[in-house]
């Protein structure tokens, strides 16, 4: 099992990763050593972890549509051109012009969908966008012929433009609500995949009694995590890290 060193046992892992290769869900982390800072720079230890590849699940046949991009280069480069050109001024512009005025969740919620028709279309990507509000929910369904590109690798894309997207309404909306985006039945699938990574995850930490640390993941998809385990009386999960690179641990339960 390929072993690797960090002066945290994040960066051990991300370490790992990147000369695996390899997601953060494809492997499993068992932590070797835990980094120690020592005393006035003497006795200093890193952290390291053993990663182990696991056999993908075998899933559903994809639509067609909704394919990955087989590399998400391109996608990816249009997308920060578009944040931090035309797109990201015309956005910033806006709400600049609100600076004074009074905001409410409406104005918001027509900014937040103001730039998502501007991000998608600077990623050169026809898209229509909708809205649906359940509670204080509000979920943004963009409806596009080219899913995969907004979806990106392992939801990458779709997920740092809900970031972003979440983080202008809680600037400017009124109440505390949740804003969502969706592709296609991403979302539903995404979820599956989710439930089946914390099953696989728990049963690694009770075969090796070893902590496993996951990908870092947006909020909605760790408390997934955390519900699916709640009842486990082998596991505890825990969150740490600062969004968006908060991530989830699940340990072996204490006696």
């Amino acid at each position: 099992m390929p072993t690797f060193q960090g002066s945290t046992i994040q960066r051990a892992i991300e370490a790992g990763l990147k000369q695996l290769g390899l997601p953060r869900d494809a492997v499993s982390v068992q932590v070797v050593q835990e980094n120690k800072n020592g005393f006035l720079g003497f006795m200093r230890k890193p952290a390291i972890v053993n990663l182990k590849p696991l056999e993908p699940p075998a899933d559903p046949a994809p639509d067609p549509k909704a394919k990955e991009p087989a590399t998400g280069k391109s996608s990816a480069g249009k997308l920060a051109v578009a944040l931090t050109d035309s797109a990201g001024k015309k956005i910033a512009s806006a709400f600049n012009d609100i600076t004074t005025k009074k905001r409410d969740n409406q104005t918001a919620l027509a900014m937040v969908q103001s730039y998502l028709e501007d991000i998608t279309s600077g990623m050169g990507i026809k898209t229509q966008v909708s809205s649906e509000r359940q509670g204080n929910t509000v979920t943004f369904q963009l409806k596009t012929d080219e899913e995969g590109l907004l979806i990106g690798k392992h939801g990458k894309i779709i997920n740092a433009i809900q970031y972003l997207a979440q983080t202008e309404f809680n600037h400017y909306g009124k109440s505390k609500w949740t804003i969502m985006l969706d592709v296609g039945d991403y979302r539903e699938r995404r979820q599956a995949t989710v439930t089946r990574l914390a099953e696989r995850t728990a049963r690694e930490v009770l075969a090796t009694g070893k902590a496993i640390y996951l990908d870092p993941m947006p909020s909605f998809e760790r408390k997934a995590i955390h519900t699916t385990l709640a009842d486990n009386q082998y596991v505890d999960t825990h969150s740490e890290g600062v969004d968006p690179r908060r991530y989830v641990v699940v340990t072996p339960k204490r006696p």
